[in-house]
């Protein structure tokens, strides 16, 4: 401390002097030298450096960094205001997306459960349609039970009602038909079924399937179609059986044959029945079809003899019912179609030749029957009831209350001069006879052919001469 005082001492002499020699104006008394020590000590003391530096700062921080501070939490406040004021408005929005969402998923899987619904349902029946109006249900089969069956021309008149009661019976069906005079709206109330299947395919070309059951319908049945191309309706009937019996033979399935009252030809018994032997012109232009026919029955019984394979053979008379083909040529379909249009209704020759007209459903039961049972010769499947042209042409114009006359034309080639089923077989192994009454197919017919009527608008009936089918 000592040390210290002195040493200011000193060097508050020093200034003196440098003062003095700075200044010989000044002269030194002692008042003057107490001055000269007292003054400066003080300034220095309240000019330090300490104070100066916090001066310093003060300035620079209220002009400087005070105004920045302030800027800045203005910035934030109002920015923090902002947020606040915005937060709500995102919350709700996320909320409102969530709510959305949540909605949608239960839409969705509200949608699902329809669908699944709608499915589950779906595979339980037909769906109406103007060829079917009906639903039909299907029962669900367990899998020994459940055949898989194939039907040939399953997509014709007599081959899609054949499907409906194979259907509704719970069983699995594969159509295969080419479409010539089959139509898809036929069986276009099953298409969404997961029993059935529609194969668009020509029999005269081998099939792989594998199936428990074979209904072979294919092939043109009236003469304007079957007389277009003669030569496809013999490979129809001949070939195409051929195939077929190949089938049945490789996997091991009962087939049924559909054959027609057209074996027996022009008769010379009356009724008809399966042990005669028929009265066929081998060349006439009914020929493709009756032989054709006849020789297919011919291969059923080689391949039975020969490789065991379990027949059937249907012969079929004169069938109606809608569905039909409206220029199919048949003399139900041009009568009703001429009544219905006020057209004259054409009869062929005198109108004294016969036929016996079943119901397809009657049909349908027997074939059905045939083919559950283990009978294996050839059963005449028809309704009895007999009427000639003249007669049914008058019936005709009854029932649909038409003031058309009949017009007479020139008879055709061949055309048989009766024709009546003898079914006292059926009757006695099948069990089978028709359940429904002419008058009664009839009406429910001309209602089918009123209904395309009103659709077409017009239909020109299909002459005797051979003709194309018009889809």
């Amino acid at each position: 401390m000592g040390e210290a005082n002195q040493l200011k001492q000193r060097g508050v002499k020093g200034l003196d002097a440098k003062s003095s020699k700075s200044h010989p104006d000044v002269v030194s008394t002692p008042d003057n030298d107490k001055a000269s020590k007292t003054k400066p000590t003080r300034f220095l003391s309240f000019v330090s450096t300490p104070k100066i530096a916090i001066l310093i700062f003060g300035v620079f921080f209220g002009h400087m960094i005070l105004p920045i501070i302030v800027v800045e939490t203005s910035n934030f406040m109002s920015n923090s205001d902002m947020s606040s004021a915005k937060q709500p408005s995102e919350s709700s929005t996320k909320r409102s997306l969530r709510i959305l969402a949540e909605e949608e998923s239960i839409n969705v899987n509200n949608r699902m459960k329809h669908l699944i619904e709608d499915k589950m349902l779906l595979s339980t029946q037909s769906l109406p349609t103007d060829r079917a109006p009906l639903v039909m249900e299907t029962p669900r089969l367990s899998d020994h039970r459940r055949k898989k069956i194939l039907v040939t021309g399953g997509a014709g008149f007599v081959g899609s009602h054949l499907v409906d009661k194979l259907m509704m019976e719970g069983h699995e069906v594969t159509v295969v038909d080419n479409l010539f005079t089959g139509q898809k709206k036929n069986v276009a109330h099953w298409f969404h079924h997961p029993n059935f299947n529609l194969v668009v395919h020509d029999v005269t070309e081998p099939i792989h399937l594998e199936v428990d059951e074979i209904y072979h319908l294919a092939c043109p049945a009236s003469p304007p179609h079957y007389q277009f191309n003669p030569v496809k309706t013999i490979k129809t009937s001949t070939m195409g059986t051929l195939n077929m019996l190949g089938l049945a033979k490789r996997v091991k399935a009962k087939i049924l044959l559909t054959s027609t009252s057209e074996i027996y030809g022009d008769p010379q018994v009356h009724p008809q029945s399966e042990d005669y032997w028929g009265n066929v012109n081998p060349i006439g232009p009914r020929s493709c079809y009756d032989e054709g026919k006849r020789v297919a029955e011919t291969m059923m019984y080689s391949y039975k003899n020969q490789n065991n394979v379990p027949i059937r053979i249907a012969r079929i008379f004169n069938t109606f019912g809608p569905r039909m083909h409206p220029n199919d040529g048949r003399v139900v379909s041009n009568f009703i179609i001429q009544a219905l249009q006020g057209k004259p209704l054409t009869v062929y020759g005198e109108g004294e030749q016969t036929r016996s007209f079943q119901y397809v459903s009657d049909l349908v039961d027997g074939l059905h029957a045939l083919m559950n049972h283990d009978y294996d010769g050839p059963v005449n499947l028809g309704n009895p009831d007999e009427f000639t042209m003249k007669e049914f042409a008058e019936y005709i114009k009854k029932l649909t209350k038409s003031d058309s006359v009949i017009q007479f034309l020139d008879k055709t080639q061949d055309d048989p001069s009766k024709r009546r089923p003898d079914i006292s077989l059926a009757k006695r192994v099948l069990g089978w006879s028709p359940k429904v009454p002419v008058e009664e197919g009839l009406t429910k017919t001309i209602e089918y052919f009123q209904s395309v009527l009103d659709e077409a608008g017009e239909i020109i009936p299909t002459g005797p001469g051979a003709s194309k089918p018009q889809n």
